[in-house]
């Protein structure tokens, strides 16, 4: 069985690491680009500020034309983009591909998964009989 502050600290550093990541990719797609990284919050947080604008506009009696020319900046963002942040923030939070540990940090080997050969017959006594 494992050491129970073992198996308490071990998801909490995880999240702790996915947290640090994002962080670190988010800091790191604004230095790269300029901008902040679309995420979901930013994404969020700017079709409010499109609504907010639009509903504005509506107030102080703009035209139709003038409220539907109001866009939200992350409309026009280029499809690329949004595949590259998506590769780049998946990686970060799925870790290994394979779940497990890392090439090079351990782990159980190869030769610790193969199961036992079964036993043979020829070399036990079958129930009473001697060979």
């Amino acid at each position: 069985m494992a050491n129970p502050l073992v198996s308490i600290i071990v998801p909490v550093a995880g999240i702790i690491a996915a947290s640090v990541g994002k962080k670190a990719a988010e800091t790191g797609w604004g230095v790269v680009f300029g901008e902040d990284a679309p995420t979901t919050k930013s994404q969020k947080a700017a079709k409010k500020d499109v609504a907010a604008r639009r509903k504005q506009a509506k107030k102080d009696g703009a035209s139709k034309a003038e409220i539907q020319a109001i866009r939200d900046p992350d409309d026009d963002q280029p499809v690329w983009k949004l595949m590259l942040w998506t590769l780049v923030s998946g990686v970060l939070a799925a870790g290994p591909a394979d779940g497990g540990p890392a090439r090079g940090e351990g782990g159980r080997g190869a030769a610790d998964h193969q199961a036992a050969p079964p036993e043979s017959r020829l070399t036990r006594p079958a129930d009473g009989l001697s060979a």
